[in-house]
């Protein structure tokens, strides 16, 4: 039931402190219940009403009465707050709004008690309903299944329902207890609850969500309940395949046949039946028929094999459970029949071992052994023989229970023995019984701090597991749970978070059983989990004292003010409402503390399970004050206690006086300083009296209050108890006597806790005041239990209880009841009473002698249960009889009563199946013995109807001693006759069949449908179907073969195959032949006429000859020139489509291998080869292998030549050099590596040159040396020189090595440069120089020298340091001095410098002795240009930069206090000469600096000169390098989204080229250039393409073939488009199929690949894409596998066969012949129309005409030789051509699509037989893709013509109009150009430019190999061309710059027969 909750919040007062823990409780609800906790009323009298807060289920009758009384309290207030708002409007302010503040709460809360009242009262009347509805735990109403297996293409749902009160919620969870998650798709919840497991693709397939266990739970608030786990299995649909196998038996034994079943499906498929020479089933049965016995488990028992039972043939049939297939085993199996060479003793195959089977069902203990003489077989159960009986049968060995049950349970010994040994098999049978459990009680009520006691009841057998579960939980025992044992479950002391639902599960194996109780919990003793604090505070404040309880049930909260009720006052304001969480909130608020409000509050949540109080003090600071007591009442003998109220803080002391004598005066009395009294033992007379409170102060403020205390005495009840050995109909009753205690007296009855107004036929009486008398007047068993009385007064309450019990006598819940069982079956005799205490059950059966005796229970198949039922399983006829059921107790005479079971024998047959077989004309007798109950009916019938009246059948009865036996014999049988006979046996209990099978056997007619199913070079497979059904199995197959033009076979050939054969396989057959054969089959009646004939050829296979005459010539450094002759034609095994070439490096030696190209594939008889990209100067072994359509033959011996040398390409290593002297270098070397040499190297040579960072390279030179050592003579002494190395072979220069850096020693310097001397005083002057030009090594020293002019005295030498070119000369004459410097270094003092005079004077002109020069900077550098200058007085300096004068004031220009011009930041404009002009008035001097600025250089121009499909050219120009050498470059480049490649280049080398580039891809290039100052900016970003594109399909009719059962991709056949193929991926589907099946995303370029697993006769759809560098294409491909009956050498595209038989139909209704016919007739009539229309249309000649330059027609004539050309040439295309000087509207050449041809091929086309060559062997070559010179232009285009194409369906070349577009468009750069034969004197009659009749060059990529055929080399149109193609490397073509267009498929089918050259003359040859 619903509890509705009041709530009543404490009220926001000013400065009241909530507390924070519930401070969301106080603003939540908005509605207050109407009447509130403990609270005073307003009337009169003065009385206190308490009400309680919460509306409790058994005070639901109290709202009426409580919702009128908080009414009246309401109106009282409302009426208080009128008269109290009158009486304040005269009062002070402050007074006013002190009490208008507590008027206005006490109103405000009055109204909602208003309010409150009328929803109490209109819920009473909506609420009566649900009053009276309680709450209901979850239970399910439909429970998931515990197994649930299904299949991914059905799905499955899982229901599960529970219903309660409230609903329950229904959840999922994993059987671990973990949340199910959720996978849309997958597995989901439906809204109703139902686990829905959707349809799901096998690859989606799950084993955590698709093989689990999952468990529903219903939740709701009584408690969570666990539904049956169910286990998931979801089974993923394929296809499986069962097998029997041939066993190996001993004749006269016993054979098992066993249906394997893949493990995979075995749980799900069960063996149905088995299949007996394909002409009847065998089923299950208990028995069998005498020879065959089908068991339970599938397994089939032949019984006594001989050697006539191995002709037969055995197939099993299965079933799968969830997708209801049946299933035939693949192949038959037979029994092989083995006779044994002497005695052989028994051996077994069963292990021994436990059989678990469910009771009731049939169990069959195998015991077969092999042995000779046959063993005899025994059964023990136990130590007991077992015999046949009814329900027991032995079988062969084994031993068949009918319907096991438990009495059945034992061990079970099989004993096989013959004459020489013996050997035993063991089984444990174990019978199961399906689990219940029942859990007691089922549901139950627990107070608080009991004990509960739950049973867990489970029947079945066996038990694994036992467990129990709290709300869904498992519960273990410890703690207070105590499981033991494990059916018993015990929790004790209860808490309130034990209520809730308890389970019970049990297992076995699978077996799951579970039950539940309900536990609630009654009574609770209340908690306290919120309590106020003490407070101490001023006056004037509000306050809210606030209480927070618990408890079951819903506890009642009341106030107290030290001890006392609050006092009624209408600042007191009193609440109390139940939360959401079942709490109860109480609060009291006090709106302006006064003095007299302090004291100790105290709060007490009470229920009848207990109370609990809290107490704490509010202070208020004040004088003491003594609330007035009044009178109280103490009990005698108890401890009586009360607290002096008094308020006011601080108080001093507080005392208690009684009559006047201050206490304590006795040992009874304490008195505490809190004010509280206790009086021990209360005793009347002693105890009551006045007793006065004092409370005084330090200041001796006191008040007193007096307390009258009344001691009452409590209840005293007499012991009573009830009679024993009461019965049911008696009569009893008790006295409850109070012996003291003071009146009034109140007595209560209760029967168990409830009260006794419940319980029928009790009544109570009162005699006196002080008794009361409990009266049954006829006993029952409800009266049972314990009585309790309850006597209580004013003041205590005293119980007292006695039990009562009655005996009640047994009754019937199941009365006894007669049956009757079928013979075998099982019968349950049912028999259950109650009664008190509770009765026994006994069964006994009646003798001969008429008495009943004890039933002997657990043998002979009777079983008695613990409720009374008597169950009898596997019944006899011993079972038969009366038996009688006794209930007794003890009490009465007990009940018994006496039934009759009866075991009825319906029919049965000892041979329910039998079979016979004849020869058509013989006669077949079958037999017919059935027992039972008489009478007994035996008759025939046959396919469900009675047997004809046919002098042929006659039937005859006769009885035996255990039956009756009925015979039919047919005799003449027909194989008509052949069938089932079905003798049925009826009595009244039933009816029986038993089944005979005849077989009438006869000759077999002829196989049919003989067919090549594979088919081999050496060997073919053949196929038929059996004949018709002769009822006698095949027992041989005769296969006779004879070779077709085949010399040396002449005679046909035999060979036999056994009869349960579908398939032969013919060894050693020639290849390439055709064989005729024929088929007879045989049984053991006879031998069948031959099959039609048939006649198949058998395949090709590789050659076993090589080619011959194998030579090798190289014709130039990467080249060599391979010629040879074909294989002898014997070892070709076929025709010959082309040769592998092989060639490896001869120095690998034979741990080398190959590098194989294929050669000859574009064109037959094709015999030599160019081998090209190989390594210079290099001995190569070659070798050549023949292939054919199936694979390729032996290698040749290997052909040795060496390649022609070629320049090295790579440089010398180890370069070193050394100074030798001043002038002299010696550079040592080592050789190039020998691979690098590319031939013998006859000298070396050395180049140095002159580096200088800031000049770049100056002089240069060269040496030449044949060693490794060379000297370089006559350089610069101290100078820096680049060295380089090269080696040379015959055939030029290489590749130089890294250059290093050499400095030669140093020298002496040369002199010092401009030499200056200046007066600076009369005998002073000051010396100035430049350092040498050429210093020649490290200045250390200069040296001034001067003497007077005409060498008046010696000179004079003052060395200074070389970091000084200056020096001032003192004490000098006044004469004329010469003065000249000198260097010097550490190899000494270098010449003398030129001479300066000076002569010293008084008069000192101005001077300047700064020698000036030239000056080089670096850019945004500062500049110091110094002026030191002399003069009396001294001189005026001025500047000029390009003689204009330089301001004093300038931004970047300064000059310095000694005259030094500083310039900064300089730029490249700063740049030129600067001038400093020293003045005085005796004179002026100048000196010059000539400034050059260095910037670094300017951008790069970068451009793209030329690609490759792996490298890419650029070039660059600088225009200016900044006045500084060029130091170098850095090239960046990247391809499209990869990462930037940094290169740096030299400051001189002005190209690159960026080598191993992806092929076809796009490229970014950008450029830096350097020098010593800085680095330029980049150069634009040129972007550039690698030569290549994406792959080009092959047609279909290159690519694929097919066989029955598989389609060969020849992977070979894709142009790689100049980039090599990485991968293919390939794909397939079924043309009804949508989805794609993968076969390989990653297949690698290999020579073929082979597509199996399919279907004969289907059409697919083949989707293969490849994938380069430059991108992927994909193709599409249709193609139709042949069905089985189609034979031939090879099976084409499109479902047509190659070489097939001729069919028998008309050749005209061949579609064939009828679809291509039918197409060239139409594409006949429309060229003969198309080309008379032309004819009639072309305009006649004119002289304007005629002058139309040579090679130029008109748009009528371009068009009809276009026309023509399209018709011949299908596969040749030629480069876009070059817009001509005199382009003419008429003759516009770039209009050419790809299809224009080129007429210069080198191939010869062939129309012959033959199919598809297979691709190269799998080693790439590692010549392919080199790069050609530009010079050479000459291509070779190669025509290829797929063989067989004659043999292939036109349709299916049309194919090709459907494939998208090769990868991206390709489109050229401007600098692209096409190779051309008659570049530099072609044939000047076709203009390769001009002629649109030149057909353009081959669609697709030419292959590095030019090829040449003998047959075109000789013809007298392409000998003109010959030469020119011979002198000429391979040109590799540019991909279209168009897509190819779709007529170029349909121009290829129109050229299969013959093809004529339809070019007007000679100007475009070309030799078909």
């Amino acid at each position: 039931m619903r509890s509705v909750d009041w709530r009543q919040p404490a009220l926001p007062l000013p400065h009241a402190r909530a507390s924070p823990a519930r401070a969301s409780d106080l603003a939540r609800v908005r509605l207050k219940d109407a009447w509130g906790a403990t609270r005073p009323s307003l009337s009169p009298a003065g009385l206190r009403t308490n009400t309680s807060s919460v509306l409790h289920p058994d005070r639901s009758r109290e709202i009426p009465t409580r919702a009128a009384a908080s009414l009246a309290t309401a109106y009282v207030t409302l009426s208080a707050c009128h008269a109290r708002a009158t009486s304040t409007r005269g009062k002070l302010d402050h007074l006013r709004r002190s009490e208008e503040l507590s008027m206005r709460l006490k109103c405000r809360y009055s109204l909602r008690m208003i309010f409150g009242s009328f929803l109490l009262v209109l819920l009473q009347f909506q609420g009566g309903a649900a009053a009276g509805r309680a709450t209901q735990g979850p239970t399910f109403t439909q429970e998931p299944p515990r197994h649930l297996h299904f299949t991914n293409t059905s799905g499955a749902t899982v229901t599960c329902v529970a219903e309660g009160v409230p609903t329950p919620t229904l959840t999922w969870t994993y059987h671990d207890g973990r949340p199910l998650d959720q996978v849309e798709g997958v597995v989901q919840v439906a809204e109703n609850g139902s686990l829905v497991f959707p349809p799901f693709p096998a690859h989606l397939y799950n084993a955590h969500v698709h093989a689990a266990t999952y468990t529903c739970r219903a939740s709701s608030p009584a408690g969570t309940l666990l539904a049956t786990p169910v286990i998931v299995r979801a089974v993923v649909v394929g296809e499986y395949e069962v097998q029997v196998y041939d066993q190996l038996v001993m004749s006269g034994n016993t054979a098992v046949l066993r249906c394997a079943v893949p493990s995979y499906v075995r749980e799900h498929v069960t063996v149905t039946s088995w299949l007996h020479d394909n002409t009847f089933n065998i089923y299950p049965s208990l028995h069998g028929d005498g020879k065959y016995h089908m068991t339970s488990e599938g397994e089939l028992h032949v019984l006594e094999v001989s050697p006539q039972d191995g002709l037969s043939r055995f197939q099993c049939r299965t079933l799968h459970q969830l997708t209801g297939s049946s299933q035939l085993s693949r192949t038959p199996a037979r029994i092989i029949i083995t006779e044994a060479q002497g005695s052989v003793p028994p051996r077994m195959n069963e292990r021994s071992g436990r059989v678990v089977a469910p009771a009731g069902a049939r169990v069959t203990l195998p015991c077969v052994a092999q042995g000779h003489p046959p063993p005899n077989y025994t059964w023990y159960r136990e130590s007991t023989p077992v015999t046949g009986s009814s329900g027991v049968w032995l079988v062969g060995g084994s031993l068949v229970l009918g319907r096991v049950g438990v009495a059945d349970a034992a061990q079970y010994t099989c004993v096989a023995n013959n004459t020489v040994g013996e050997t035993r098999y063991t089984a444990h049978l174990l019978v199961t019984l399906p689990l219940s459990v029942q859990v007691t009680p089922r549901e139950v009520q627990v107070d608080a701090g009991g004990r509960l006691e739950l049973r867990c009841h489970i029947s079945g057998e066996p038990v694994d597991t036992v467990t129990w579960y709290k709300d869904g939980n498992v519960l273990r025992s410890g703690g207070r749970a105590r499981i033991r044992p494990r059916e018993t479950l015990h929790v004790s002391p209860i808490h309130a978070s034990d209520a809730g639902i308890y389970q019970c599960a049990a297992t076995y194996a699978q077996d799951y059983a579970h039950a539940h109780s309900y536990v609630t919990l009654g009574a609770a003793a209340p908690q306290l989990v919120y309590r106020f604090i003490e407070q101490t505070l001023q006056p004037g404040p509000a306050v809210s004292l606030k209480c927070i309880a618990t408890g079951t049930p819903t506890p009642h909260i009341t106030w107290l003010l030290d001890g006392f009720p609050l006092p009624p006052s209408h600042r007191y304001v009193k609440g109390q409402y139940v939360s959401a969480h079942g709490e109860v909130i109480s609060h009291v608020n006090i709106s302006t503390v006064h003095v007299t409000d302090g004291g100790t509050y105290a709060c007490t949540a009470e229920n009848s399970a207990g109370s609990v109080v809290h107490s704490a003090r509010l202070n208020v600071y004040g004088p003491p004050h003594v609330r007035p007591m009044g009178q109280v009442s103490a009990v005698a003998g108890e401890t009586f206690l009360v607290t002096c109220p008094v308020s006011g803080y601080p108080v001093h002391k507080i005392t208690w006086r009684k009559d006047g004598v201050r206490l304590p005066t006795t040992h009874r009395q304490r008195v505490y300083p809190n004010g509280t009294l206790v009086v021990e033992q209360v005793t009347r007379g002693a105890d009551d009296g006045q007793y006065t409170c004092t409370a005084s102060t330090r200041q001796g403020q006191s008040e007193s209050q007096h307390l009258t205390v009344r001691v009452m005495v409590a209840p005293v009840l007499q012991p009573f108890h009830f009679e024993e050995k009461l019965q049911a109909g008696d009569r009893a009753g008790v006295t409850c006597l109070v012996n003291k205690g003071d009146p009034p007296i109140t007595f209560t009855w209760r029967k168990d806790g409830h009260s006794i107004q419940e319980v029928e036929g009790v009544s109570v009486s009162s005699m006196n005041d002080f008794s009361s008398a409990l009266m049954i007047s006829s006993l029952t068993a409800l009266h049972s239990g314990e009585y309790t009385c309850s006597a209580s007064n004013h003041w205590a309450r005293a119980n007292l209880s006695a039990a009562l019990a009655v005996n009640v006598p047994p009754a019937w819940m199941v009365e006894p009841a007669s049956a009757s069982v079928a013979l075998g079956g099982t019968v349950a005799l049912h028999c259950l009473a109650n009664g008190f205490p509770n009765p026994t059950i006994a069964w006994r059966k009646e003798t001969v002698s008429g008495e009943f005796v004890g039933v002997a229970t657990g043998e002979g198949g009777v079983v008695g249960w613990e409720n009374g039922t008597l169950a009898v399983t596997r019944a006899e006829h011993r079972h038969e009889g009366r038996y009688l059921c006794e209930a007794n107790n003890g009490v009465g005479a007990g009940l018994s009563k006496v039934v009759t079971l009866s075991v009825n024998e319906p029919p049965w047959f000892s041979v329910r199946s039998q079979r016979q077989q004849v020869v058509v004309g013989g006669t077949a007798s079958l037999s017919c013995e059935a027992h039972g109950d008489t009478p007994l009916a035996l008759t025939w019938t046959r396919g469900s109807v009675p047997l004809p009246p046919l002098p042929r059948y006659e039937v005859s009865e006769r009885q035996v001693e255990t039956g009756q036996v009925s015979e039919l014999v047919v005799r003449s049988s027909h194989l008509s006759d052949s069938g089932t006979y079905v003798c049925t046996a009826s009595n009244t209990h039933g009816s029986l069949t038993a089944d005979f099978h005849l077989l009438v056997q006869d000759v077999p007619a002829p196989p049919s449908g003989v067919s090549v199913t594979e088919e081999g070079s050496r060997h073919l497979t053949i196929s038929w179907t059996p004949p018709a059904d002769s009822n006698a199995p095949i027992t041989t197959y005769l296969v006779t073969y004879d070779a077709q033009q085949s010399p040396g076979v002449s005679e046909p050939r035999e060979v036999t195959v056994e009869g349960d054969q579908r398939r032969v396989r013919l060894e050693g057959l020639l290849p390439a032949t055709t064989y005729t054969l024929t088929l007879v089959a045989e049984n053991r009646v006879g031998r069948s006429l031959p099959s039609a004939p048939l006649r198949v050829t058998t395949q090709e296979e590789p050659p076993t000859g090589y080619p011959q005459n194998a030579n090798v010539m190289a014709v130039s450094s990467t080249a060599l020139q391979v010629t040879w002759d074909p294989p002898p034609i014997n070892l070709t095994h076929g025709t010959v489509l082309g040769y592998y070439l092989g060639f490896k490096d001869d120095s690998e030696g034979e741990g080398g291998a190959y590098n194989f190209t294929t050669v000859g594939v574009d064109g037959v008889g094709v015999t030599s080869a160019t081998l090209s990209g190989l390594r210079p100067h290099a001995r190569y072994a070659v070798v050549l292998q023949a292939f054919n359509s199936k694979g390729a033959g032996p290698a040749s011996p290997p052909a040795l030549a060496t390649t022609l040398e070629d320049k090295p390409s790579a440089p010398p290593g180890h370069v070193t050099c050394e100074s030798v002297t001043s002038s002299s270098l010696v550079v040592t070397w080592s050789p190039p590596p020998p691979r690098h040499r590319n031939g013998i190297v006859v000298n070396y040579r050395v180049y140095y040159t002159y580096a200088s960072p800031h000049e770049g390279s100056g002089r240069s030179g060269s040496v030449v040396s044949e060693g490794q050592r060379a000297t370089l003579a006559g350089l610069s002494p101290w100078t820096n020189y680049s060295v380089t190395v090269t080696a040379s072979t015959r055939a030029g220069e290489g590749v130089s090595s890294h250059a290093i850096l050499c400095t030669t020693d140093q020298d002496v310097p040369e002199a010092p440069a401009r030499v200056k001397a200046v007066v600076s005083g009369p005998r002073a002057a000051v010396v100035s120089w430049a350092p040498p030009a050429r210093p020649h090594g490290r200045i250390n020293r200069y040296t001034v020298r001067w003497e007077p002019a005409g060498g008046r005295g010696g000179p004079h030498s003052r060395r200074v340091d070389p970091h000084l070119t200056h020096l001032t000369l003192h004490d000098l004459p006044h004469t004329t001095h010469q003065v000249w410097v000198t260097a010097s270094t550490r190899m000494g003092e270098g010449p003398a410098s030129s001479i300066a005079v000076v002569k010293p004077s008084h008069t000192v002109p101005a001077g300047v002795w700064a020698v000036g020069g030239n000056v080089t900077a670096a850019w945004k550098e500062d500049v110091s240009l110094p002026c030191g200058s002399v003069g009396v007085p001294e001189p005026t300096l001025t500047w000029n930069h390009e003689r204009k004068l330089i301001p004093a004031k300038h931004d970047r220009f300064k000059v310095q206090p000694d005259g030094t011009l500083t310039l900064a930041d300089i730029q490249r404009s700063d740049s030129g000469r600067y001038t400093c002009t020293a003045t005085n008035h005796h004179g002026s001097d100048a000196v010059m600096y000539n400034l050059t600025v260095l910037v670094p250089p300017s951008s790069p121009s970068l451009h793209v000169t030329e690609t490759t499909s792996s490298s890419i050219r650029v070039q660059w120009s600088l225009e200016d390098t900044g006045g500084a050498a060029l130091q170098g470059a850095t090239l960046h480049y990247r391809s499209a989204g990869g990462e930037w490649v940094t290169t740096a280049v030299a400051g001189d080398q002005r190209s690159y080229t960026a080598r191993d580039l992806r092929c076809g891809t796009l490229h970014h290039f950008y450029l830096t250039a350097h020098n010593h100052i800085g680095t330029s900016a980049a150069s634009t970003t040129e972007a550039a393409r690698t030569k290549g594109r994406p792959p080009e399909a092959p047609p279909q009719f290159q690519f694929v073939t097919t066989n029955s059962s598989q389609a060969t991709l020849y992977l070979a056949q894709w142009g790689d488009g100049g980039c090599p193929i990485t991968h293919f991926s390939v794909q397939y589907r079924k043309d009804s199929i949508k989805h794609w099946t993968t076969v390989g995303s990653e297949v690698p370029p290999s020579r073929t690949f082979a597509v199996g697993g399919l279907d004969a006769g289907a059409r697919y759809e083949l989707r293969v894409t490849a994938h380069n560098a430059a991108g992927a294409t994909p193709a599409h491909y249709t193609v139709t596998t042949p069905g089985l009956g189609h034979t031939g050498p090879g099976v084409g595209v499109g479902g047509t066969v190659w070489g097939s038989a001729p069919s028998t139909s008309p050749v005209w209704r061949d579609p064939r012949v009828m679809v291509p016919a039918a197409v060239s007739a139409l594409a006949l009539l429309l060229t003969v129309t198309t080309v008379c229309i032309c004819l009639r249309k072309r305009p006649s000649s004119t002289p304007a005409q005629k002058e139309v330059p040579d090679g130029v027609s008109s748009a009528t004539e371009e068009k009809t030789a276009m026309q023509a050309r399209d018709d011949v040439y299908t596969t040749v295309r030629r480069p876009a051509p070059t817009p001509p000087q005199h382009q003419d509207v008429t003759n516009n050449t770039g209009e050419y699509s790809e299809e224009d041809l080129y007429p210069y091929a080198t191939a010869t086309f062939q129309m012959g037989g033959g199919s598809p060559p297979p691709p190269a062997p799998p080693s790439p070559p590692t010549h392919a893709h080199h790069q050609q010179p530009r010079g050479q232009k000459a291509f070779t285009a190669l025509v290829y013509q797929a063989p067989s194409l004659h043999d292939v369906d036109s349709p299916n070349l049309s194919e090709r109009d459907n494939r998208p577009p090769r990868g991206f468009p390709y489109e050229a750069s401007e600098t692209e150009e096409y190779g051309s034969v008659m570049d530099g004197g072609g044939d000047p009659r076709c203009p390769p430019q001009s002629d649109p009749r030149c057909p353009p060059h081959h669609r697709r990529p030419l292959r590095h190999l030019r090829t040449r055929s003998p047959a075109a080399s000789g013809s007298p149109k392409t000998r003109l061309a010959q030469p020119r193609l011979q002198q000429h490397q391979q040109h590799t073509l540019r991909p279209a710059r168009q897509p190819r267009s779709p007529a170029v498929g349909r121009r290829m089918s129109e050229g299969s027969n013959s093809i004529k050259d339809h070019t007007s003359d000679a100007e475009c040859d070309l030799r078909w």
